[in-house]
């Protein structure tokens, strides 16, 4: 039964541990949008990768107030479509109160309301490849595959609207400013070996207006700021992965003799926070080395301790993603790949740890807030 007025004469102020129910002037009804389930007003979703092949990929949900999570949260894309999300959920975003989810192995695109029911999907064939990670800019969402394009399709309904021909397997795409910069790795049969970052502008989406700039070897993630863009590949040995900076105004790129496992944005366009996780594969330790970069002084500063002594875990667990928050904040994941669900870790700016759950899921990619 849905108790779509549960509790709304109480005190604005009691919570309810049982339940993600909002408590506000304009009755938020947390079953908009049809959704099955109660949502909370302000909510976050975990895209969890799953594992390879065993068709388990799914959406998990929390109160991104409270970063608390129930059970009834583990699968929000069974709960309101009926069917499993795929194989490999590959990346996931969220623009004007929709979401966008690329599936890997199941080789497509979906498009889900705020309440994570699906309202259209593109499927990849192997013309394109299949699809990998996603961007959004003014209306169209753009997808890049492991047929080494960048595919532009309508956001509105996901209809094709065009393509760009990058390296022959696009990783990782971010936006900033209209442009868009994405990652070009080695194949995944690592026949073809690639090292180049392409840019495009989206106001002139066609291959001849694409530019391409070398970088590091196997070219992996694009982190974009106003005035730089970080860059991190996988070395030849998998363990030492490079991070180099773009520079957007002079147009070059350097290694910054650091190196990196994720990247995402740091608290200004010059920065950047970074992990790099390393394994001694005889012993199976891996130690996790937190740090920024600036890229406009070209100094590293070791946060490490600040991290790991808020949460002990994260100084050798299996580091799985980066995502940012809000006000600062951001999302530590970590893994147990297929023997257990994953954990979320959040922390304020200042390395704070806000709260931490479970991620319902194996292998969990994103975090994003609604």
């Amino acid at each position: 039964m849905k108790f779509r007025s549960l509790f709304l004469s109480a005190l604005c102020g009691l919570a309810v541990s049982t339940a993600f129910t909002s408590c506000s002037d304009d009755k938020y009804d947390p079953y908009e949008y049809g959704s099955n389930v109660a949502l909370p007003e302000h909510r976050g979703l975990v895209l969890n990768e799953g594992s390879f092949q065993k068709n388990n990929a799914s959406i998990a949900f929390f109160d991104a107030v409270m970063d608390t999570t129930t059970k009834a949260a583990n699968d929000l894309y069974l709960i309101q479509n009926k069917k499993q999300l795929g194989d490999t959920g590959q990346d996931l975003i969220v623009e004007d109160n929709n979401i966008y989810v690329s599936v890997y192995g199941s080789s497509y695109v979906a498009k889900l309301n705020k309440a994570g029911i699906e309202q259209a999907r593109k499927s990849f064939g192997s013309d394109l490849g299949q699809p990998r990670y996603l961007a959004e800019c003014d209306g169209f969402i753009y997808v890049t595959t492991y047929g080494g394009y960048v595919v532009k399709l309508n956001a509105n309904d996901l209809t094709e609207a065009g393509k760009v021909a990058v390296g022959p397997a696009a990783e990782r795409i971010d936006e900033e400013n209209g442009i868009l910069y994405v990652a070009c790795g080695n194949t995944a049969d690592y026949t073809t070996a690639d090292n180049r970052m392409f840019i495009i502008d989206t106001k002139n989406f066609t291959d001849a207006a694409t530019k391409s700039v070398d970088v590091c070897d196997n070219t992996q993630l694009v982190c974009a700021t106003d005035n730089y863009v970080f860059i991190q590949g996988y070395a030849a040995d998998w363990i030492n992965n490079p991070l180099w900076v773009y520079d957007i105004k002079s147009g070059k790129a350097e290694d910054t003799g650091e190196y990196a496992t994720y990247v995402i944005e740091g608290e200004n366009d010059n920065k950047a926070f970074a992990v790099f996780s390393k394994t001694d594969w005889e012993t199976y330790e891996t130690i996790n080395t937190y740090f920024v970069y600036d890229a406009s002084t070209k100094t590293k500063t070791d946060v490490t301790s600040k991290i790991t002594s808020a949460a002990s875990a994260l100084a050798n667990a299996t580091i799985y993603s980066l995502s940012k928050g809000e006000n600062g904040s951001f999302y530590i994941t970590t893994s147990l790949y297929s023997a257990g669900n994953g954990t979320v870790y959040h922390f304020d700016s200042n390395y704070k740890l806000l709260g931490s759950f479970t991620s319902w899921g194996q292998n969990p990619k994103k975090v994003v807030v609604m």
